[in-house]
């Protein structure tokens, strides 16, 4: 039998992706862009990990052509319910099961301790720093594996950053929100180091 948290989060992902389908995702993903393009804590890092987006997620694609950084993009081993990550190149992506553009497979998946940031898609964040993705836990497990001081950020329409979302002890905190709007540094550790207010 499922516990309370495991039926609210349900119904919340389900809300979510109905109020995604009716927001402007191209232009709230747009100003996201903008907004990360002008942080400190963008300009510093040197190997990014992000994502490419399913359905209504946010696109941040057009951060991908930036050439002074390397990206990285993950790959979902269904065998073993795990994230691998790889270098990002545009020629060499192929589509999952679920139609999202994953890096090719091969033996040699990139060591996530060499990550600075990591860009992590979510349904809807909260003021905690805590992410509700879609329920598989992939990055709940992954993002152990991420160094200390690797920046993780979650870039998310206004309209799903809520006060506070129910969690579980397994639930990985994350440490910036990123809306339409604003910048919330939800982890004072990197308030305090990496604050701008450039918007």
């Amino acid at each position: 039998m499922e516990n309370n948290t495991l039926i609210i989060k349900k119904k919340l992902r389900v809300e979510a992706k109905i109020l995604r389908n009716i927001l402007n995702i191209d232009d709230i993903s747009d100003k996201i862009v903008n907004i990360i393009e002008r942080q400190d804590f963008y300009a510093k890092a040197l190997n990014i990990l992000s994502f490419y987006p399913m359905d209504t997620e946010i696109n941040l694609t057009k951060l991908y052509f930036d050439k002074s950084k390397n990206w990285f993009l993950p790959r979902v081993d269904m065998k073993n319910k795990i994230l691998h990550i790889y270098p990002y190149l545009n020629d060499k992506l192929e589509k999952s099961k679920w139609g999202v553009l994953e890096p090719i497979f091969n033996e040699n998946p990139t060591d996530p301790k060499n990550i600075d940031l990591a860009i992590l898609p979510a349904l809807i964040a909260d003021e905690h720093g805590f992410r509700l993705g879609y329920g598989a836990g992939f990055y709940d497990k992954f993002l152990p594996q991420l160094k200390d001081d690797c920046l993780k950020v979650v870039p998310i329409p206004q309209e799903l950053f809520f006060k506070e979302l129910p969690s579980d002890e397994w639930d990985k905190k994350v440490d910036i929100i990123v809306t339409q709007s604003k910048v919330y540094y939800v982890n004072e550790k990197f308030k305090e180091k990496y604050l701008t207010e450039k918007f």
